[in-house]
């Protein structure tokens, strides 16, 4: 291979194989297959394996690539569903697409950072196409309460938002049998038997940012294999009161964690599937491709990766069991890296620490009526506000804000800056006002007559385990989002790696308020999502990827 030298210049991609549309005619013949790992196992407990390997036929339209799988509960039919915000994504631990044996791209903690991609879609798009695909449950109704509407009161209880698989309440012109119930829809649910089960399709470029962008000439490259690794769902020696992290959750919601009645066993029973569309252009079009891979430098595609990282804020000291709440600042200071690279956006997801001393202590606590910890809802598939946080980034040495951002309306400004469609969700789910009550009672919480509460706030299941709970942190160093994957639009790092200032404050509560249990002093754990750019070289025998 001493021909293909490292110093020459590698060929661009033709415009085929880039998603883009074409300004001229071409004639293609399209196929589908549908394949069969050559590998695969999954364990309920402890997760699973699968491994498919691509034909070398034809241009694979890799946007259009899906996972489809099906769970089977083994604790009854209809008892079990994916959690409400990440869906069938939740399942989905890790992804890996190799060629000729080496890394192309690979994402880690792939259920949290899809759930992040997918939350800038529309409501339209979340609620029609990713809840049919994924089993999700995005769809959300204003409650406007039947004794409120000859008066039209300003009381919280004439107009609350909910999440309508979460709760189904008695409301003017929108009647259910119950007066309150927690069904999610039956055909999002897992059944006993094969075959009868929510059915999920995952769209590898939902996962993949390469496969968003480009399209892969498989008939002129190595060996394409896709390995997936499945999450965890229920473990059989763990009580379901004790269920932490799971890719499922329970059906009917129940009203708090330790009442949980199902422990999330799920089996696999049919191999999951790899649906594939290739492209099948004309000899002209294929020659092209094969002259640009046999190159001597071979053929460039540039694309976006993403890299893992976490941090601890660790747990604060606050007192508790006082007469008074308690407050202290918690700082801290995390070195992301990524020196020498040119990194496009960061998201930062949050969630208390369930197996810190304090954690076990406040798992199942709420503050001001918010289970800010363990979810029935969504399990560990939530990144929550946390009181009084402010954050900064350095990078190349240089401060990016003048002053900490601690303005939640600022926050999702800058969130909503890495996509063209914004952050979309209730805005209680994304800003709780430090969890204000009132501010959270925006969401569903209570049964209401007259205007007064007549149950407590286990009646409901929007407002407890939702409220904050879609709240992340973002930072878009594109120069253009439109301009994608152009060598130059991120920010290229020097050798100063990346840094991340945060700070939140710990509520030690008083006796008063529940004490330990309802506190907040729990380290806070921080996954960085990094994407950036890179360059991927596809030659006749293999690959080369890097950061050029």
């Amino acid at each position: 291979m001493a021909e293909q030298s490292i110093t020459a210049t590698p060929v661009a991609a033709p415009d085929v194989l880039l998603n883009q549309p074409l300004d001229r005619q071409v004639d293609v013949e399209l196929e589908t297959k549908i394949l069969e790992p050559v590998s695969h196992q999954y364990n309920s407990a402890t997760g699973g394996r699968t491994t498919y390997l691509i034909p070398a036929t034809g241009v694979l339209d890799a946007p259009n690539c899906a996972l489809q799988w099906e769970l089977v509960a083994t604790e009854g039919d209809g008892v079990l569903t994916y959690p409400f915000w990440a869906g069938g994504l939740a399942l989905i631990e890790s992804i890996t697409c190799r060629v000729g044996g080496q890394i192309l791209s690979q994402v880690e903690n792939a259920h949290r950072y899809a759930t992040i991609r997918n939350n800038f879609k529309s409501q339209a798009i979340k609620e029609g196409v990713l809840d049919a695909r994924h089993g999700s449950m995005n769809a959300i109704r204003n409650r406007p309460a039947n004794a409120q509407l000859t008066t039209g009161s300003a009381n919280r209880s004439f107009h609350q938002m909910y999440n309508v698989d979460a709760d189904q309440v008695n409301e003017f012109g929108y009647s259910y049998n119950a007066t309150d119930a927690h069904q999610q829809q039956p055909v999002k649910s897992l059944a006993n038997v094969a075959g009868q089960s929510l059915q999920c399709v995952v769209r590898l470029s939902d996962i993949f940012k390469f496969f968003d962008s480009n399209k892969l000439p498989t008939f002129a490259m190595a060996q394409v294999e896709i390995e997936v690794v499945w999450a965890k769902c229920g473990d059989a020696n763990v009580a379901a009161a004790n269920v932490q992290d799971s890719a499922v959750v329970e059906r009917p919601v129940p009203a708090t964690a330790g009442a949980r009645a199902r422990q999330g066993l799920v089996t696999m029973t049919a191999n999951p599937t790899l649906i594939c569309d290739f492209i099948h252009y004309d000899d002209m079009e294929k020659q092209r491709i094969f002259n640009a891979i046999n190159t001597g430098a071979g053929m460039r595609l540039n694309f976006t990766e993403v890299v893992v990282t976490n941090g601890v804020n660790p747990a604060s000291t606050a007192a508790v069991g006082g007469a008074a709440d308690a407050y202290q600042l918690v700082e801290s200071n995390h070195i992301i890296g990524m020196s020498m690279k040119e990194v496009k956006k960061i998201y930062v997801w949050k969630e208390y620490d369930l197996n810190s001393p304090a954690g076990a202590t406040e798992i199942d606590g709420n503050f001001n009526q918010v289970y800010t910890h363990r979810s029935v809802t969504d399990n560990r598939y939530k990144s929550q506000q946390i009181p009084g946080e402010k954050y900064n980034f350095i990078i190349n040495n240089n401060r990016v804000y003048n002053r900490e951002i601690d303005n939640v309306a600022t926050q999702h400004n800058y969130l909503s800056q890495c996509d063209d469609e914004h952050w979309n969700c209730m805005e209680p789910l994304y800003d709780t006002a430090t969890y204000n009550e009132s501010k959270c009672a925006e969401l569903l919480d209570t049964g209401w007559a007259q205007g007064v509460a007549t149950q407590n706030i286990n009646a409901q299941r929007t407002k407890p385990y939702m409220a904050g709970s879609q709240h992340i942190l973002g930072l878009n160093l594109d120069k253009y989002n439109a301009a994608g994957n152009t060598v130059g639009n991120g920010q290229r790092i020097s050798s100063a790696p990346i840094e991340f200032q945060y700070s939140r404050v710990g509520i030690g509560r008083s006796g008063a308020n529940g004490g330990a249990a309802n506190s907040l002093l729990a380290p806070v754990l921080l996954t960085f999502f990094i994407e950036y750019r890179r360059s991927l070289i596809i030659r006749a025998l293999g690959i080369d990827v890097s950061d050029a």
